[in-house]
């Protein structure tokens, strides 16, 4: 039995995913620690909250039709880089110089740091998972594709990232040939993509070959011979 995401259900979840880490953000105002400590929650959440977007992006990426998909990346870019832009003029407006300053005390300023980081991140699954997809997405609006190198270029300066976004990032940059790619450097996704499309295209064939098999079948029919005249 086939089994299909609904794009209006695909898409609740990521919405879900982006408004989430809102919340979560602010909760770190709650705690009554120093800056340090501060900064260590949010990065806490921040994780937990990559989790969360990895699952979603591996729901998209079962979507069977690539029109799907494609759909989908779009509608999560104007949602990604809408956030992303508001979120940019409050960090500038503050100051905020990654890798510089320090952790930021306003909640307004965390805030904004916080999607920036998150929907970064989050475009850069999409980049690496479905890279024709997100590739297309990009160069269809030139403002997203320098927007985004902008945010790439931010959140490689920030401490605030694990190990696993860090090196996302740094994949992405060389995705997008933002920066040079290494000798050995290999999107592992887009095999797999490439992989998984050859097989589908395969069992499309084997489909259709079946089915005309069994039309020609039914065109044949019983027939009668000179013996049984």
């Amino acid at each position: 039995m086939e089994y299909r995401i609904p794009l209006a259900v695909s898409f609740c979840c990521f919405t879900l995913v982006i408004s989430e880490f809102d919340k979560t953000a602010k909760e770190s105002e709650d705690v009554n620690e120093g800056s340090k400590s501060a900064e260590q929650l949010f990065t806490r959440l921040f994780k937990h909250k990559r989790a969360e977007q990895l699952d979603a992006v591996k729901r998209l990426v079962a979507l069977e039709r690539s029109d799907n998909q494609h759909k989908m990346v779009t509608l999560i870019a104007e949602k990604v880089f809408s956030t992303i832009q508001s979120s940019r003029a409050v960090l500038e407006g503050s100051g905020y110089i990654p890798g510089s300053s320090a952790f930021p005390e306003e909640e307004n300023t965390r805030d904004a740091l916080a999607k920036v980081l998150e929907n970064t991140a989050l475009f850069g699954d999409l980049v690496l998972r479905l890279p024709g997809a997100a590739a297309q997405v990009l160069r269809s609006r030139h403002e997203w594709e320098v927007l985004y190198h902008w945010s790439l270029s931010f959140s490689s300066q920030t401490s605030l990232l694990d190990t696993a976004t860090r090196k996302l990032v740094h994949l992405v940059e060389q995705e997008l040939n933002i920066t040079e790619r290494s000798p050995n450097y290999i999107n592992p996704y887009r095999k797999q993509q490439k992989k998984q499309e050859k097989l589908d295209s395969s069992e499309e064939k084997k489909r259709k070959s079946d089915k005309k098999a069994k039309e020609k079948k039914r065109k044949r029919g019983p027939r009668i011979t000179l013996g049984e005249l």
